[in-house]
């Protein structure tokens, strides 16, 4: 059984590491900002960096233990780990760079060399050196070297961070060939949610030395928990919550409330409970920039009861109009009927929409009123 078991602390110099995860999947994404402590994590694994304290397993197979003493070096842990710049030995032939990982007679090594140069379409740049390599070919290299080593665990570094954007997806598409038939576990590093997203069928995300977020990659992206994981999968608007005396969960910024009858309602079969536990767990509320609708006076009927169950609906005004390649960001504010009878300067907060470049925007301009429409089904609820 595939399976890999993390419970570590170490102290870094700018922030501590407290990781805790047990995991069986084949494919995990590790998802984090820059500085999160994602490569830290790999260098632990791997053995190149030993943590303070803890024990990791592979397998059911212990490679650290601080209480028990154990430290497995590298090269006897039977993890391969492909660095962002694939590693090749600069003054190797791609033959060379193959064979030096392979324990054996002289014929077993180069017959090894010959089998995972023709795998993965090399064999014709056997004699060339790395720096006569395209990206593409570098990578192929570095993977035909892992897998002719057999590893229990691949683990990848930013494999496309040094690519150009429209190299990374053909790149992406051969690694997930190459190592279609593999049985062994792969993790991959990235701070990409495109690359994230398409790889793993598992999702770690880590904030600060510390795992936020672990599921099943597709349902951490569509319903995070944390603050700091939606944030990480995309999530640019969220919001304070408060619970009002109505028992209502009031969204001040929004001037808009979700009711006990809106919850009855609301995507939340994963939290069995009832009405006044969840509001009182809840401290977000996250809206996808792509979650808000524009639409306009004459197309809504604001007191259509359909509408008002399905939807919220906000006036506001339009900040800022930023046009993509591909999707305009629309910034708008709105105004915040609550607690009129208290004057509270507070600095404005824009909220973000994102629109297809081709949509008509005739009534779209800075300082435009406009209504927005919010899918109550479509709301992200933060418990931390």
């Amino acid at each position: 059984m595939k399976s890999l078991s993390i419970d570590i602390k170490s102290d870094l110099n700018n922030f501590g590491m407290d990781i805790s995860l047990k995991t069986k999947a084949k494919r995990i994404g590790i998802l984090g900002a820059s500085g999160a402590g994602k490569s830290m994590l790999l260098k632990y694994i791997s053995g190149i960096i030993s943590p303070d304290q803890g024990r990791i397993e592979i397998n059911g197979e212990t490679i650290f233990d601080s209480s028990r003493k154990i430290d497995v070096i590298p090269q006897k842990r039977d993890v391969a780990y492909m660095f962002q710049n694939y590693a090749l030995f600069p003054n190797m032939t791609v033959r060379e760079n193959i064979e030096v990982v392979l324990s054996g007679s002289k014929e077993y090594k180069r017959d090894k060399a010959d089998r995972y140069m023709k795998k993965f379409c090399i064999d014709n740049l056997e004699d060339k050196m790395p720096r006569n390599l395209s990206g593409g070919q570098q990578q192929r290299v570095a993977l035909a070297r892992i897998m002719a080593y057999e590893p229990k665990l691949i683990l990848l570094d930013e494999p496309f961070s040094a690519l150009d954007n429209d190299l990374k997806d053909k790149l992406q598409i051969e690694l997930e060939d190459m190592l279609s038939d593999y049985e062994g576990m792969v993790i991959m590093v990235s701070h990409s949610r495109d690359e994230i997203y398409r790889f793993s069928d598992e999702l770690i995300i880590i904030h600060n030395g510390m795992v936020v977020e672990q599921g099943k990659t597709k349902e951490v992206f569509s319903r995070p928990k944390t603050f700091e994981g939606a944030k990480m999968v995309g999530v640019t608007n969220i919001l304070p919550v408060e619970v009002d005396q109505d028992s209502s969960i009031k969204i001040p910024d929004l001037d808009i409330r979700i009711t006990r009858d809106d919850y009855e309602r609301l995507d939340v079969k994963d939290r069995i409970i009832d009405f006044v536990e969840f509001k009182n767990k809840i401290k977000y509320i996250g809206v996808r920039d792509r979650d808000f609708k524009i639409v306009y006076s004459q197309s809504i009927d604001k007191n259509n009861k359909d509408v008002e169950e399905s939807s919220f609906i906000l006036d506001a005004k339009v900040e800022r109009i930023y046009e993509g390649l591909d999707m305009t960001s629309v910034y708008f504010s709105v105004q915040n009927r609550f607690d009129k009878s208290k004057i509270v300067k507070k600095p404005q907060k824009n909220y973000c929409i994102k629109i297809n470049r081709l949509e008509n925007k005739n009534n779209l301009f800075v300082n435009a009123l406009i209504s927005i429409s919010i899918d109550k089904e479509k709301l992200i609820f933060i418990e931390n």
